[in-house]
């Protein structure tokens, strides 16, 4: 089949109501992929049906009978997009008239491997960007972090510090023992400063004979050599870490401490005035650094007790007003703690309809949270494939604080992702663009053939456009994407793909 150029870009004026109309007013797609239309009114193949689409002034007419059109419907048209298309806009021409125009993305992509690490296999998990457009991965198990520079285009390992054996973490693997392998610890932020933190998260729901000890850790690529690192061991056993936020009002670092085993907590610590180190005697539970009462906060760990329900606290972020907002995953709700009355507000979530394991014990599992430009919290539900946005003009509305009798809280709006399969497909991250938009990636499980995405909710939160599957770039595992980050100099998205073991990135077109 010839697969034609596909150039696109704004087109003439609004159509009337009466003939096709596209749902959208932008698309999106990769090169070498196809562009989905869809729409209503676009009948059936015949002389008059045609897709027009115009990039600059170059404008073509693609007849309802091209090999370039893969399916034409009434409700949906895909056309194939090759190597040479272009970002633009189309229509869609029918005998009852013209379409309103829908801008269409056109994106390269991407991706670089991520190089094999010893004792671990390199499973990336979270990534940011930082104001040099340097690129930084956390990935599961630990044992290094990668950087990515985009002018070489390499991926390198940087091997974190470890502690003489046997090492801060514990497994019950194969039998109860120390280990320099952590799991959970699923993040990593740039602060202004241009340093690196991410979390080494101990055990997941581990209870055994042996503490289990989680971790911060700091890297400063600006530091002098052999100064780069700081580690940062968490007071407590069993804390099971993983998310950070930095606080740069109070300058502080934020702490969520899922601990099932010892109970949920944020915890809260100054990096210049608390005690630091690449190791510590393991016997010891370090609690004598959390902060007693009444106590100055300044040198030591100074810990939230969260509400029982609100089961295993994983991502945090510090607003505008310097509220700290947390993503409970096991406890099917978000909620807000004011640092400096302690005072915690929790909102609770519908029941969850996602169809996988363990929807069933877990609930949602909202995940990562974010602040929207105007004041907002969004959020992901993991087990939902489903966006939630939260009023915070209502933080103080007891109507928030519990469902109402249809089972919604009325002071948060849901997006579920078009076509989501709720049994094998997990949203996993989520990141703001420069233009508002709120870009998602959409995981899949390991052992099925479930095609993993990205998209982006537009910015007056009206649609959700999904991009085609990373199935159509076969690899040597299954498409899965997990962690998500905009470099806002260059508006390239990065993210993780986990099973594929390598960094990918899309790449406008213009």
């Amino acid at each position: 089949m010839m697969i034609h150029t596909i150039a696109l870009v704004l087109v003439g004026a609004a159509c009337c109501a009466a003939g096709p109309q596209i749902d959208s007013p932008i698309l999106a797609t990769i090169r070498r992929t196809a562009l989905t239309i869809p729409g209503s009114g676009f009948g059936s193949p015949g002389p008059d049906a045609a897709v027009i689409a115009q990039v600059g002034e170059e404008r073509r007419t693609i007849a309802s009978t091209s090999p370039a059109v893969l399916l034409w419907e009434d409700d949906r048209i895909v056309l194939a997009v090759d190597d040479a298309a272009r970002s633009g806009a189309v229509r869609v021409r029918t005998g009852e008239g013209l379409s309103n125009p829908a801008a269409v993305e056109v994106y390269q992509y991407e991706w670089f491997d991520i190089p094999p690490t010893e004792g671990t296999n390199a499973l990336p998990l979270s990534i940011a960007v930082d104001a040099e457009s340097q690129v930084w991965i956390n990935q599961e198990f630990h044992r290094e972090f990668q950087h990515f520079d985009p002018a070489t285009g390499v991926v390198e390992g940087l091997a974190i510090p470890r502690p003489p054996d046997p090492g801060p973490f514990a497994s019950t693997i194969f039998r109860d023992h120390r280990t320099q392998t952590s799991v959970l610890g699923e993040d990593v932020i740039v602060d202004p400063r241009g340093r690196v933190w991410f979390t080494q998260g101990g055990g997941s729901l581990y209870s055994g004979e042996h503490p289990n000890h989680s971790r911060v850790v700091c890297y400063d690529p600006d530091a002098e050599p052999g100064r780069e690192w700081r580690v940062y061991n968490m007071p407590g056993d069993w804390n099971e870490i993983i998310g950070l936020a930095w606080d740069e009002r109070r300058g502080r670092m934020w702490v969520a401490q899922g601990s099932l085993e010892k109970g949920p907590a944020i915890a809260s610590f100054d990096p210049e005035r608390i005690e630091w180190d690449n190791h510590f005697d393991f016997s010891r539970s370090l609690l004598h650094q959390v902060c007693e009462e009444g106590q100055p906060t300044d040198d030591c760990y100074r810990v939230y007790r969260l509400p029982e329900g609100s089961k295993h606290p994983a991502h945090l972020l510090v607003d505008r007003r310097g509220l700290v907002w947390y993503t409970a995953f096991w406890g099917n709700r978000i909620g807000v703690l004011h640092p400096e009355t302690g005072r915690v507000f929790e909102y609770p979530l519908p029941r969850a309809i996602g169809l996988g394991d363990p929807v069933w014990i877990v609930g949602s599992g909202p995940w990562q949270i974010l602040e929207t430009p105007g004041g907002d919290i969004v959020f992901n539900e993991y087990f939902d494939s489903t966006i939630g946005r939260f009023s915070a003009a209502r933080i103080l509305d007891p109507a928030c604080r519990s469902l109402n009798g249809e089972g919604r809280n009325p002071c948060i709006s849901e997006w579920i992702v078009p076509g989501a399969d709720l049994r094998n497909q997990t949203l996993h991250s989520i990141a703001f663009d420069a233009q508002n938009r709120l870009w998602l990636t959409q995981d899949a499980t390991k052992d099925t053939a479930t095609d993993a995405s990205l998209g982006f909710i537009t910015a007056d939160g009206r649609h959700v456009v999904r991009l085609p599957s990373l199935a159509d770039f076969p690899a040597n595992a299954v498409n899965a994407s997990t962690g998500i980050a905009i470099d806002r100099a260059s508006g390239d998205i990065y993210f993780c793909e986990f099973q594929r073991k390598r960094l990918g990135r899309l790449r406008l077109v213009e």
